[in-house]
Protein backbone atom coordinates (compact mmCIF):
# COMPACT_ATOMS: atom_id res chain seq x y z
CA UNK A 1 0.00 0.00 0.00
CA UNK A 2 2.87 2.39 0.72
CA UNK A 3 3.96 2.32 -2.92
CA UNK A 4 0.42 2.99 -4.12
CA UNK A 5 -0.08 6.00 -1.82
CA UNK A 6 3.36 7.38 -2.62
CA UNK A 7 2.80 7.09 -6.37
CA UNK A 8 -0.66 8.61 -6.06
CA UNK A 9 0.83 11.57 -4.19
CA UNK A 10 3.51 12.08 -6.80
CA UNK A 11 0.95 11.98 -9.60
CA UNK A 12 -1.30 14.46 -7.79
CA UNK A 13 1.66 16.81 -7.25
CA UNK A 14 2.54 16.61 -10.94
CA UNK A 15 -1.06 17.49 -11.78
CA UNK A 16 -1.08 20.47 -9.44
CA UNK A 17 -3.53 18.82 -7.03
CA UNK A 18 -1.69 19.62 -3.83
CA UNK A 19 -4.57 18.77 -1.47
CA UNK A 20 -4.91 15.31 -3.03
CA UNK A 21 -1.13 14.89 -2.90
CA UNK A 22 -1.05 15.90 0.75
CA UNK A 23 -3.70 13.29 1.62
CA UNK A 24 -1.89 10.56 -0.33
CA UNK A 25 1.47 11.39 1.24
CA UNK A 26 -0.11 11.35 4.72
CA UNK A 27 -1.46 7.87 4.00
CA UNK A 28 1.95 6.78 2.69
CA UNK A 29 3.57 8.03 5.89
CA UNK A 30 1.06 6.08 8.00
CA UNK A 31 1.81 2.92 6.02
CA UNK A 32 5.56 3.44 6.30
CA UNK A 33 5.35 3.94 10.06
CA UNK A 34 3.65 0.53 10.33
CA UNK A 35 6.84 -1.01 8.92
CA UNK A 36 8.91 0.70 11.58
CA UNK A 37 9.77 4.23 12.73
CA UNK A 38 13.33 4.01 11.38
CA UNK A 39 12.47 2.45 8.01
CA UNK A 40 13.82 4.44 5.03
CA UNK A 41 10.26 4.62 3.65
CA UNK A 42 9.38 6.80 6.64
CA UNK A 43 12.04 9.30 5.59
CA UNK A 44 10.88 9.23 1.96
CA UNK A 45 7.29 9.79 3.05
CA UNK A 46 8.28 12.62 5.39
CA UNK A 47 10.20 14.39 2.64
CA UNK A 48 7.43 13.97 0.07
CA UNK A 49 4.81 15.28 2.48
CA UNK A 50 7.08 18.11 3.67
CA UNK A 51 7.80 19.18 0.08
CA UNK A 52 4.07 19.18 -0.65
CA UNK A 53 3.37 21.27 2.45
CA UNK A 54 6.26 23.63 1.63
CA UNK A 55 4.81 24.28 -1.81
CA UNK A 56 1.51 25.17 -0.15
CA UNK A 57 3.26 27.58 2.23
CA UNK A 58 2.55 25.37 5.27
CA UNK A 59 6.03 25.81 6.68
CA UNK A 60 5.17 25.08 10.31
CA UNK A 61 3.73 21.71 9.26
CA UNK A 62 6.61 20.91 6.90
CA UNK A 63 9.49 21.63 9.27
CA UNK A 64 9.04 18.74 11.74
CA UNK A 65 8.74 16.34 8.80
CA UNK A 66 12.08 17.48 7.37
CA UNK A 67 13.63 17.08 10.82
CA UNK A 68 12.16 13.59 11.19
CA UNK A 69 13.48 12.60 7.75
CA UNK A 70 16.96 13.80 8.68
CA UNK A 71 16.94 11.79 11.92
CA UNK A 72 15.75 8.62 10.18
CA UNK A 73 18.27 8.94 7.35
CA UNK A 74 21.13 9.72 9.72
CA UNK A 75 20.31 6.65 11.82
CA UNK A 76 19.89 4.40 8.79
CA UNK A 77 22.71 5.64 6.55
CA UNK A 78 24.99 7.66 8.84
CA UNK A 79 25.35 11.43 9.37
CA UNK A 80 27.51 12.05 6.30
CA UNK A 81 25.72 9.91 3.74
CA UNK A 82 24.72 11.37 0.38
CA UNK A 83 21.09 10.34 1.05
CA UNK A 84 20.89 13.39 3.33
CA UNK A 85 21.80 15.96 0.68
CA UNK A 86 18.40 16.34 -0.97
CA UNK A 87 16.60 16.45 2.40
CA UNK A 88 18.91 19.20 3.64
CA UNK A 89 18.52 21.15 0.39
CA UNK A 90 14.73 20.93 0.50
CA UNK A 91 14.71 21.92 4.17
CA UNK A 92 16.90 24.91 3.26
CA UNK A 93 14.38 25.92 0.57
CA UNK A 94 11.62 25.86 3.17
CA UNK A 95 13.68 27.88 5.63
CA UNK A 96 14.43 30.49 2.95
CA UNK A 97 10.79 30.71 1.96
CA UNK A 98 9.96 31.26 5.64
CA UNK A 99 12.50 34.11 5.80
CA UNK A 100 14.99 32.16 7.90
CA UNK A 101 18.05 32.64 5.71
CA UNK A 102 20.64 32.05 8.43
CA UNK A 103 19.26 28.62 9.23
CA UNK A 104 18.93 27.86 5.52
CA UNK A 105 22.59 28.69 5.01
CA UNK A 106 23.52 26.17 7.71
CA UNK A 107 21.52 23.43 5.96
CA UNK A 108 23.09 24.30 2.61
CA UNK A 109 26.55 24.25 4.20
CA UNK A 110 25.92 20.81 5.69
CA UNK A 111 24.65 19.51 2.33
CA UNK A 112 27.74 20.86 0.54
CA UNK A 113 30.03 19.31 3.15
CA UNK A 114 28.43 15.90 2.62
CA UNK A 115 28.64 16.32 -1.15
CA UNK A 116 32.33 17.19 -0.91
CA UNK A 117 32.99 13.94 0.98
CA UNK A 118 31.38 11.76 -1.69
Amino acid sequence: MWERYNLSGQQAMSSGKSADAENAFRMALQEAEKIGPQDPKVAISCVNLANCLRQQGKFADAEPLYKQAIVVKEKHFGPLHHELISVLENYAKMLRAAGRDGEADKMDHKARAIFAKK
